[in-house]
């Protein structure tokens, strides 16, 4: 009897655990996304994942809520995969697209896509021995873009396309076939091309060593720079290359060389070893898998005020991250109550880096608390509010002292656009000068005051306060951040083409552009998710 007991005992645990088993396997089917682990080219779609996440990492920066990466298919040359219109940084295998190299996808039209995918698809046809691209917007990259200073790599001048001498919508984007064809022509036999104004695409025969080389590139113009700035010249060998920097590469075809196929063991050619590193502290933030959908949005709020005061958390959050750079214990972020555009949101006086929604006060137009009087707002509140009065199209302000925006402050060199983002500072930004109004005072501590800087701001984006900082405006508060994140990367770009001591590009204002898939902000999307606001 005790062994039939025994019998019936495990009987009982073996049943329990199929029951078990079989209910883990309904409850926890994998979503319709992650069914891409059948896909023929399924290690293809995660090293393209792993390239843009590492790029995408506070350890090579090389990209940041901008750019993307594309690779050829290992089975079918006449197709590529690259992400749908989304942040680096949040590219899961479920995101990723496979074009023709029309740059069309082959499942059939989606709206998702990047407007510079022609970048890639006309370097492909043009290219048979590029197998991966990558478009970057690094500052160091892009400040050689506007300087007659040329980028020298390795024994060669960088080539340097100029998108205004194509015709096009004004966007300096390259959003046409057309355009892309005359990229990939200036291109050449070259492994990278600036872009004026814009940033670098740099291409590879693998995506193993694309990575070690845009990072490598990105460092020698940190270099260059380096020794510009201590009055050092750049290897003065006399057989060195002095090509325009606007003349593309003539030297003789490279021969396709055999694809870098990491280990796993570290070491080894081309960019395995790179690879190999960045791959692990990728993985550490992903449990050791890639990724196969991007993580879910955060919970919505339970009424339209509280959702409005969750984004205005975030975005203090964001502009006081180190990603953005723009607040650090000072300064502040205001927006517009759509509901009654009489009235706006902003935090209490904390620092920004700390603001949750439960910081947030809501105020009329004259700068007054709607639900009585309080004193924890901020001595510069009438800023907010004098703008919101004067310009009705307004829906978000910043005040920020961002250290690259105030030296412009100081100076007599203008603050210019020499980057895409940075087109709406057009022929320069106004100033305001608060010792003109009250030589006693330093800050916007009145109504006055803070009429004065809505006056000086007259119908601009941005003004310039003297010393001080800047405040900046947007129709939409997201738009607002993206605004700051590009004023900033404006203002370092145009300081490292000037210390390049040659001659800038300065660009034209152009026009806004459209919101791109179907509204979708992935800069936003990608900051809300990264940086916490509770």
């Amino acid at each position: 009897m005790p062994q039939l007991s025994t019998f019936l005992s495990t009987r009982a645990m073996l049943l329990a655990a199929g029951i078990l088993f079989l209910s883990g396997c309904a409850s926890q089917a994998p979503p319709a996304e992650a069914q891409t682990a059948t896909h023929p080219e399924q290690a293809l779609i995660e090293d393209l994942v792993l390239a843009n996440r590492m790029l995408a990492s506070r350890e090579l920066s090389v990209l940041d809520a901008f750019g993307h990466v594309s690779m050829r298919s290992r089975t079918n040359p006449n197709h590529y995969f690259i992400s749908r219109y989304v942040a680096p940084g949040m590219v899961a295998t479920s995101d990723i697209i496979e074009n023709d190299l029309e740059s069309k996808p082959v499942s059939g039209a989606r709206p998702d896509e990047y407007r510079e995918v022609y970048i890639h698809g006309e370097i492909y046809k043009a290219r048979p021995d590029v197998m991966s691209i990558v478009h970057s917007h690094s500052p160091e990259l892009v400040a050689f873009s506007v300087s007659s200073i040329p980028l020298r790599n390795g024994d060669n001048v960088v080539p340097i396309f100029d998108i205004r001498k194509f015709k096009g919508d004004g966007s300096g984007l390259i959003n046409t076939p057309a355009m892309g064809q005359a990229m990939a022509e200036s291109l050449g036999r070259s492994n990278s091309i600036l872009l004026l104004g814009h940033g670098v695409v740099v291409t590879s025969n693998s995506v193993y060593s694309l990575v070690s080389n845009v990072n490598g590139l990105r460092n020698t113009a940190r270099l260059q720079q380096m020794l510009i700035s201590m009055g050092g010249t750049w290897d003065p060998n006399p057989r060195r290359v002095t090509a325009q920097p606007n003349t593309p590469q003539t030297s003789p075809a490279q021969q396709t060389q055999q694809a870098v196929v990491p280990s796993g063991t570290g070491g080894g050619r081309g960019g395995e070893r790179g690879w190999e590193y960045w791959k692990q502290l990728v993985l550490k933030l992903t449990d050791g898998k890639v990724p196969v959908s991007s993580p879910p949005a955060p919970a919505g709020a339970s009424s339209p005020d509280d959702a409005l005061k969750q984004d205005l958390a975030h975005a203090n959050r964001m502009l006081a991250s180190p990603e953005l750079g723009i607040l650090d214990a000072f300064g502040h972020v205001s927006v517009r109550n759509p509901r009654n555009p009489n009235h706006y949101f902003i935090s209490r006086y904390i620092s920004a880096g700390v603001v949750t929604p439960n910081d947030i006060i809501e105020n009329d137009l004259d700068s007054q608390p709607a639900a009585g009087p309080r004193s924890d707002e901020y001595q510069e509140v009438y800023m907010h509010g004098e703008i919101y009065k004067a310009r009705p199209d307004v829906i978000a302000v910043l005040h920020a002292h961002t250290p690259e925006i105030v030296a412009f402050t100081q100076s007599s060199v203008t603050l210019r656009p020499v980057v895409n983002g940075g087109a709406f500072i057009g022929d320069g930004l106004p100033m305001f000068d608060i010792r003109k109004f009250d030589p006693r005072e330093t800050i916007i501590t009145s109504p006055a005051l803070g009429r004065a800087v809505a006056q000086a701001l007259g119908n601009r984006p941005a003004v310039l306060l003297k010393g001080h900082g800047i405040a900046l405006t947007d129709s939409s508060l997201n738009g607002l951040i993206s605004r700051a994140y590009n004023l900033r990367v404006n203002a370092r770009i145009q300081q490292q083409a000037i210390a390049l001591g040659g001659k800038i590009e300065y660009l034209p204002q152009q026009p806004a552009l459209p919101p791109a898939a179907a509204g979708f902000d992935r800069a936003w999307e990608y900051w809300k998710r990264i940086i916490p606001a509770n």
